[in-house]
C-alpha cells in the first residue's frame, strides 16, 4: 500500500509530505532519494534533468519493493514527468508506476508564479513561467493517464493546506474509494 503524491518541481511535495504524521502508517520518502539511495548516487544538480531514466526507474522500483517486503508503506513523492538532459518533458510509462503498488495519486498544483517563486528561493534559479506552465500540464496529463491504466483514484489539489492534504490521503487509504 504506498500513496504516490506528484507534482512539478517545486509545487510543495515533500513540504506537505514530511509533515504527514506517522499515525496514519506510511512513511514518507521521495522517489529521487530512493534512487540516489539504491543507485549510490551522491547528489541531482539543481537544474533536476535527468539522464538513465531507464536504470533510475528499475532502481526506484528495486527501493519500493524491498520497503514495502519489510513492512513500510509509502507516502512517496515524485513526478509522472521528468525533464531530459535538454530540459525536455520526459513522461515515464505506466510500467514503472504499476511496479510501485500504489492505492492512489495525489497530484499538487500551484501557479507557475507561485512555483517561480520557490524555485527561486529554494535554488537560487529563475525558472521560465511558459515552461512551467508546459511543465504543469505535461504532469497532468501524465497522472489522468497512469492513473486510468492502473485503475486507481487521482486527486487533484490546487495549494492544499496540511489538513486537506491528509484528508485526501486518508480517503485514499479508505478500502473501496476511488
Amino acid at each position: 500500500m504506498n500513496v504516490f503524491v506528484a507534482g512539478v518541481h517545486g509545487v510543495g511535495k515533500t513540504h506537505l509530505s514530511s509533515r504527514i504524521p506517522a499515525s496514519l502508517g506510511l512513511t514518507h520518502t521521495s522517489a529521487s532519494k530512493l534512487i540516489k539511495e539504491e543507485r549510490a548516487i551522491p547528489t541531482w544538480g539543481t537544474d533536476k534533468r535527468v539522464s538513465d531514466v531507464e536504470a533510475n526507474q528499475a532502481a526506484l522500483s528495486t527501493a519500493v519493493s524491498r520497503h514495502n517486503g519489510a513492512g513500510f508503506h509509502l507516502l512517496l513523492d515524485g513526478h509522472f514527468v521528468l525533464l531530459d538532459k535538454e530540459g525536455d518533458f520526459q513522461p515515464l510509462e505506466v510500467e514503472v508506476f504499476r511496479a510501485l503498488n500504489l492505492n492512489g495519486v495525489i497530484l499538487l498544483e500551484a501557479t507557475p508564479e507561485t512555483i517561480a517563486l520557490r524555485i527561486q528561493d529554494r535554488d537560487g534559479r529563475n525558472a521560465d513561467l511558459s515552461h512551467i506552465a508546459g511543465f504543469l500540464s505535461a504532469e497532468r496529463t501524465q497522472a489522468h493517464k497512469i492513473c486510468d491504466a492502473l485503475d486507481i483514484p487521482l486527486r487533484i489539489l490546487e495549494q492544499p493546506s496540511l489538513e486537506t492534504f491528509a484528508e485526501e490521503i486518508k480517503a485514499i487509504l479508505k478500502p473501496g474509494v476511488s
